[in-house]
C-alpha cells in the first residue's frame, strides 16, 4: 500500500547557533520557562517544541507527517540590528545548521535556506549554495526587514536575489517578520501574531502587484502562510481600485500592474492552511484553487500537534479523498520538487 505523502511547508525550528545568537542579544528573557524573546515591546513566547529537535521532529512523524519542511526567518533583523552581524553571515550559520538537521532525518527533514534578500549579490549566491550544494528545495525569506524603516522586499536591491530564484524556479516561502507593519500599536493582547502579521502578508504582496514586481519576475514562486493573511480580504478592495484606474493620481501614486491584481493570485502565489478555520481554507480554495493550497501547521512556536491542522483538511472541510490528498502532499510535491515517502 502506498504511503500518504503529507507535507508541512510551515513548520520552525530554531537551531543552537540561532539560540546562542539571540542569548547573545539579550533579548532573551531566560528567567521565564521556556525563555520568551522580547524586542521593542513585542513578545514571542517559546516552546520547547522549537528547540528540541528529536522532541519536535518526533511529534512531526507521530502527527503523519512524511516531509517536514524546516524554515526560521526571523532572527535575521534583530541579529543584524542588536548585534551588527551581516544578515549574510547569519543566515549562513542557520542554514548550515538546518543542513546538519537534513543530514540526522534525510526521509523526514526539508529544510528551506534563509537569506535577507536585500544583500542582493551575496543573498543570491547564498540562495544557490542552498539549493546547488546543501540541496535544499526552496528558500524562506521575511516580507520586510529593519525595525522603524521596514525595507519590504520588492525594492530594486533585492533583485538579483529575485532573478535567481525566479530563473532557477525555486519557490520561496514568505513569512511575516518579527516587527510587522504597525507593531508599535501591536505590544499587546498577541496583536502582533493575530493582527499585525496577516495585514503585512497582505501590505507586501499588494505591493509587489502594485510596483508591477510581479510583472517583471513573471515566473516567480511565492508561497504565503496562514491561507494568505489578510490577502484574502484585501483582493477585491485591489480589484476595485484596479477597476477605478489611477488616472488623477500624482505619478508616484499610479500603480504599475500589467494585469487585474487576480490574476497573480493563480500565477504566481500558494497559500498554506494554517488558521485553524475550514472556512478560511474553502475561501482559500476558491480563490487561488485547490493546486495552490498546501498544508501548513506553524508547529514550532504553536506547541499543537500537525495532526489537528491534518484532521481538519480530511474531516472538515468535505472534500475528495483525491482533493485531500492534493492539500495534505501531492501539491506540495510537485511544488518543490520533493520525492515520495520513504
Amino acid at each position: 500500500m502506498t504511503k500518504r505523502m503529507i507535507v508541512d511547508v510551515q513548520n520552525h525550528f530554531l537551531p543552537p547557533e540561532t539560540i546562542a545568537d539571540e542569548l547573545q542579544s539579550g533579548m532573551v528573557d531566560v528567567s521565564m520557562n521556556p525563555p520568551v524573546l522580547r524586542w521593542h515591546g513585542v513578545t514571542l513566547a517559546g516552546s520547547e517544541d522549537m528547540v528540541n529537535l528529536e522532541l519536535h521532529m518526533r511529534v512531526c512523524e507521530e502527527a503523519g507527517l512524511t516531509h517536514v519542511m524546516l524554515s526560521e526567518t526571523m532572527f535575521l533583523t534583530p541579529a543584524r540590528e542588536v548585534l551588527g552581524v551581516p544578515a549574510v553571515e547569519s543566515a549562513r550559520k542557520a542554514n548550515d545548521a538546518y543542513a546538519r538537521v537534513q543530514s540526522e532525518y534525510p526521509h523526514l527533514a526539508f529544510p528551506l535556506g534563509t537569506v535577507r534578500p536585500h544583500d542582493g549579490r551575496d543573498a543570491a549566491d547564498e540562495a544557490r549554495r542552498c539549493v546547488e550544494e546543501l540541496g535544499f528545495k526552496g528558500m524562506a525569506i521575511d516580507s520586510s526587514y529593519g525595525t522603524n524603516d521596514l525595507a519590504f522586499v520588492h525594492e530594486p536591491e533585492t533583485y538579483p536575489f529575485w532573478e535567481y530564484v525566479s530563473g532557477a524556479g525555486i519557490p520561496v516561502f514568505m513569512h511575516p517578520p518579527l516587527l510587522s507593519y504597525g507593531w508599535g500599536l501591536m505590544d499587546r493582547y498577541r496583536l502582533d501574531e493575530t493582527v499585525a502579521r496577516p495585514n503585512q502578508t497582505a501590505l507586501c504582496v499588494a505591493l509587489m502587484i502594485l510596483t508591477g514586481f510581479l510583472d517583471k519576475f513573471a515566473d516567480l514562486r511565492l508561497v504565503l502562510p496562514h491561507m494568505g493573511g489578510s490577502l484574502l480580504m484585501v483582493l477585491p478592495r485591489l480589484q476595485f481600485g484596479h477597476r477605478l484606474g489611477y488616472e488623477q493620481f500624482l505619478g508616484y501614486q499610479k500603480a504599475r500592474n500589467e494585469r487585474a491584481p487576480v490574476e497573480y493570485m493563480k500565477r504566481n502565489i500558494w497559500v498554506d492552511t494554517m488558521g485553524f478555520d475550514a472556512p478560511g481554507i474553502r475561501h482559500a480554495i476558491d480563490v487561488f484553487g485547490l493546486e495552490r493550497v498546501l498544508l501548513g501547521t506553524d508547529y514550532g512556536p504553536l506547541p499543537m500537534s500537525p495532526a489537528e491542522h491534518i484532521r481538519i483538511v480530511t474531516e472538515d472541510l468535505g472534500l475528495s479523498v483525491d482533493s485531500q490528498d492534493m492539500i495534505l502532499g501531492l501539491n506540495a510535491k510537485e511544488l518543490f520538487g520533493l520525492p515520495a515517502p520513504t
